[in-house]
């Protein structure tokens, strides 16, 4: 089975997800999922604390695409 088709069924309206790249409104069984790993400081901060010793913790985060980014961007 391949990753582009819905996982819908019998499970009627599913929630809207919003494409990361273009803004569309898909529906989130049908968007394509990545995982993301992001830090909340930016780049000088990071390498300020890197350099004093401090540990950086990430977050991961969960962005959405449609099919057609997700298939410009060769995610499927």
């Amino acid at each position: 089975m391949s990753s582009i088709t819905r996982r819908k069924g019998q499970s009627g309206r599913s929630v809207s997800a919003e494409c990361a790249s273009c803004g569309a409104l898909v529906p989130r069984d049908k968007a394509v999922e990545k995982k993301r790993n992001t830090l909340p400081l930016d780049r000088n901060l990071r390498r300020i604390l890197r350099e004093k010793g401090a540990k950086l913790h990430s977050t991961r985060r969960i962005v959405y695409y449609c099919i057609s980014c997700a298939k410009h961007r060769k995610y499927v």
